[in-house]
């Protein structure tokens, strides 16, 4: 059955109105203050988001529905004092509410009732009617007012918009989201005295909301509801846009499934294979992400934790041969090492790193592999070795300036998982190392022995322009020593 108002107030009320009508019924005046033109960009969604905000501060719930006159709100808590009406000096939430100052509630009902919709409130021990006083000062002024009495409800609130029948925004709180949508939740910065978590939300994508509430849309494939931020004063965006992308780093290093995860990499590697809001604002800085609450780890030693999925989602979407670029100056030895190098957006690089395996981590694993090279002498060497091993000797004693290095036939474990080492130039003793099987034909000897007579003159990486300007300097004056028959007794045993 339809509610029925016994009696309904015009949208602005005089005194004698009050008076006339309704003190005679039981009915007391509140003047709250503000006017009818304060806050004209507030329109039904603004209004309707704060008296679902209210509600769901109060009981973590709501409910909506429709009657004959109206939209009916409705939540199951202690209940409103008249005094909550009043607009005061603001009245600070706890950190873990959604709403803050405590205004929201009376700005939304000056809007509504601007907007031409009647506002009725029943609470826990009274019933209240919002409404413009119509005050004389230089001329005529409209203030939110309200009439209240006192009725017999003990529990819950109801505020109904009468004459609304538009849109209730049900999709624009993430209480709503059915819960087959959140693909993820991770702890909020927020854990006392209720523990609040970051969700990462299927549908419908491209949304952000703050604290359970519609904030703003971005380009992006999901939603997140995110906690760990504030809010502008009157909600139209985040206090700082820095810590909402933070934030959203901070959920995103909570993430352990590997299929998220390589959406995620697709967004921040560059070049980037799916180009969205992601890739050049999320940020995953170490101390800016902080510690979560109630394990006390930091967001990043998550991450650390879930090491095995991130590398898993590299592998699959960025590639096994792969590794994330943190100095470019590695790139040519990443390559001799039979890697690509890739690079991620500055603001995810370094926490990145923690968890794929870097440039510089493959580098510095190659040099703990190469510590295990096995020197061979002379006298374990076949003739052909040998002859080989004395022909390198000879090309590398025509290198004076720096010093000659010494020349050894050697054993040299692999660089990498992906490229086997046929010689070494170890910088400290400035020796230079070719593996035995590179020592059975003088073409291969040659040149190894020209790539690390390089490194020694160059005193540069693989890759690096200066090593490749040392080696065609190498090979040149090898070819101009033959020419000029100074190679001519060790040439005599190569074997080519």
């Amino acid at each position: 059955m339809a509610r029925q108002s016994v009696l309904t107030p015009p949208r602005a009320l005089t005194m004698d109105q009050y008076r006339r009508d309704w003190e005679p019924a039981g009915w007391h005046l509140l003047v709250i203050g503000p006017t009818a033109t304060w806050r004209q960009d507030w329109a039904e969604w603004e209004a309707i988001r704060d008296i679902v905000q209210n509600a769901l501060d109060e009981t973590e719930a709501y409910t909506w529905a429709f009657d004959a006159e109206g939209l009916l709100i409705r939540d199951d808590g202690r209940g409103l004092a008249v005094a909550d009406f009043l607009l005061g000096p603001p009245r600070l939430k706890p950190p873990h509410a959604r709403g803050k100052f405590g205004e929201g509630m009376k700005i939304a009902a000056l809007a509504l009732i601007r907007l031409g919709y009647a506002v009725k409130v029943d609470t826990v021990g009274q019933e209240l009617w919002l409404v413009f006083l119509e005050v004389k000062v230089d001329t005529m002024a409209e203030q939110l007012a309200a009439l209240w009495r006192p009725n017999g409800r003990t529990r819950g609130t109801v505020f109904h918009i009468i004459g609304y029948f538009g849109d209730a925004f049900a999709d624009r709180f993430a209480v709503n989201i059915p819960s087959t949508d959140i693909l993820h939740q991770g702890p909020s910065t927020l854990a006392r005295p209720i523990r609040r978590l970051n969700q990462l939300i299927a549908a419908p994508p491209g949304r952000v909301y703050a604290r359970d509430i519609y904030l703003q849309s971005i380009d992006s494939p999901y939603s997140y509801n995110l906690w760990s931020f504030e809010m502008a004063p009157d909600r139209h965006g985040p206090e700082s846009e820095a810590e909402m992308w933070e934030d959203m780093g901070r959920l995103w290093a909570t993430v352990n499934r590997v299929e998220l995860l390589e959406r995620f990499l697709g967004m921040v590697v560059l070049p980037f294979q799916e180009e969205r809001d992601e890739s050049r604002r999320v940020t995953m800085d170490y101390w800016k992400l902080g510690t979560e609450p109630v394990s006390g780890k930091a967001y990043t030693d998550i991450m650390v934790e879930n090491a095995e999925a991130w590398r898993e989602a590299w592998r699959r979407k960025v590639g096994a041969n792969t590794v994330l670029r943190t100095a470019e100056r590695l790139d040519g030895t990443v390559r001799h090492l039979g890697y690509e190098p890739v690079s991620a957006h500055w603001g995810v690089e370094a926490v990145l790193g923690m968890v794929v395996k870097t440039d510089i981590g493959l580098v510095n694993e190659s040099q703990e592999r190469l510590r295990e090279v096995q020197v061979v002498p002379d006298e374990q060497l076949t003739p052909r070795q040998l002859a080989h091993l004395r022909l390198a000797r000879a090309i590398a004693e025509r290198f004076r300036f720096p010093p000659s290095p010494e020349v050894h036939a050697a054993i040299i474990p692999p660089a990498s998982d992906r490229m086997r080492t046929a010689g070494l130039y170890g910088k400290t003793t400035q020796e230079v190392f070719i593996g035995t099987d590179q020592l059975e034909w003088a073409r291969s000897t040659v040149n190894t022995v020209v790539h690390e007579i390089a490194h020694h003159t160059s005193q540069a990486e693989d890759g690096e322009p200066a090593h490749n300007a040392a080696m065609t300097d190498v090979a040149a004056r090898v070819v101009e020593a033959v020419a000029g028959r100074l190679l001519d007794e060790e040439l005599k045993e190569a074997v080519w």
